[in-house]
């Protein structure tokens, strides 16, 4: 019997450490491209979320109170831990330095905007949350007996780990000594507060009081709460635009100045070259971290001397036997290579005109996913139709 309860044991530590690395998971493939952000919080961390819930009611049922005892332990001091997390990091943040902009990206990437709002912050600080809970479960299921040291081992091998990862590149963080610092000290504390909060819950014979299990329960989501107020108030309008929400081989960033030969090469890589492409787009000259140059610079695809952008995606994909397209690609020629002889050509003329207004009604003097359909539908249409 004590041989099948130890096996029990052994099987449920495995199943919450396996529950438990979702949160992050998501995260992780978010970063490697292999699905976006949305889709893995969606899928993962909700079946982290039943998957534990599930566990406590078996345990209910089954009267396994040490199984509650040690999942609300995780839990309560999880919470405990990810505050301390924050708080240490708060005076930076006060002093200049946007440390936490990552979660709002959090948020941002999740729920698909350019730039920070109070829904978007929300989210973000709940994901936040939901890896502290889940690493402080991890650390209990890997570990029989919590101690000091490999607390804040643990705490401190979840950075380095991250490091490893993009990390810091898409959320826009500068590897450097102090980066690192902030980083590896913050982990430090967590690691800590989690192992003193872990001895007060975990103490063999010993019951916390009421008022203190209640305040540690209501003491974590207030006060991150109230870290994460502050910081959207000095930040939110001060932020550099979202990372896309897909950063997988079909992530193709440009610049989001709406050029008629940016706008049809952009179309014909969706509508013939690419159909899974997804755009992103940054002001000029953006150090790129991520995705696929295009119509850039350093792009194999881009403006060169005497071809423009649409010219050349034609050539490569051997489309330049359309008739339209290659209407299309005279337009971008004369738009792009020879300005001053556009108005010689009427219909390549009017074409280009009509896509500058299209874009300048739905997207103003800057590009984004969201109005790039506008302009997509426009010249879908125009395509169509051989009269226009």
């Amino acid at each position: 019997m004590l041989v099948d309860n130890r096996l029990v044991i052994s099987l449920i530590r495995a199943l919450v450490f396996g529950l438990g690395s979702l949160s992050i998971l998501s995260l992780l493939l978010y970063f490697h491209g292999i699905i976006s952000f949305s889709e893995g919080v969606r899928w993962l961390l909700l079946a982290e979320v039943i998957g534990l819930v599930a566990l406590a009611l078996w345990a209910w049922a089954k009267g396994r109170d040490d199984t509650l005892r040690w999942l609300a332990g995780g839990l309560w001091a999880g919470g405990l831990a990810t505050l301390a997390y924050d708080v240490v990091r708060v005076p930076i943040a006060v002093s200049g330095i946007p440390v936490f902009k990552a979660i709002s990206y959090f948020g941002t990437v999740l729920l698909g905007y350019d730039k920070p709002n109070i829904w978007s912050e929300a989210a973000g600080w709940l994901y936040h949350l939901s890896n502290g809970l889940s690493f402080a479960l991890m650390y209990l299921a890997l570990i029989k007996r919590p101690g000091a040291v490999t607390a804040m081992m643990w705490g401190v091998a979840l950075e380095a780990a991250m490091l490893l990862t993009p990390y810091a590149e898409v959320f826009g963080y500068q590897r450097d000594a102090r980066f690192i610092a902030i980083s590896l000290g913050a982990h430090a504390v967590y690691g800590i507060v989690l192992w003193l909060a872990l001895r007060q819950w975990m103490t063999p014979g010993k019951k916390l009081a009421a008022p203190s299990l209640w305040l540690g329960w209501l003491v974590a989501p207030v006060g991150i709460a109230l870290v994460a107020a502050n910081f959207y108030s000095r930040y939110a309008d001060k932020l550099p635009p979202s990372p896309p929400p897909y950063l997988g081989p079909h992530l193709y960033i440009t610049w989001d100045v709406p050029e008629p030969d940016r706008l049809a090469a952009l179309w014909v890589l969706k509508r013939f070259a690419d159909p899974s492409a997804r755009f992103h787009f940054v002001p000029p000259f953006t150090m790129l971290t991520y995705g696929r140059p295009f119509d850039l610079p350093e792009a194999e695809i881009r403006r060169q001397s005497v071809t423009s952008a649409t010219e050349v995606l034609l050539e490569r994909n051997r489309l330049d036997t359309d008739p339209r397209l290659r209407s299309l690609a005279a337009m971008t020629h004369l738009a792009e290579v020879t300005p001053w002889m556009l108005p010689s050509d009427e219909d390549a003329d009017r074409l280009a005109q009509k896509i500058r207004s299209v874009a300048a009604g739905a997207c103003g003097n800057a590009l984004t996913g969201a109005c790039l359909e506008a302009v997509f539908a426009f010249i879908d249409d125009w395509y169509k139709n051989p009269s226009r």
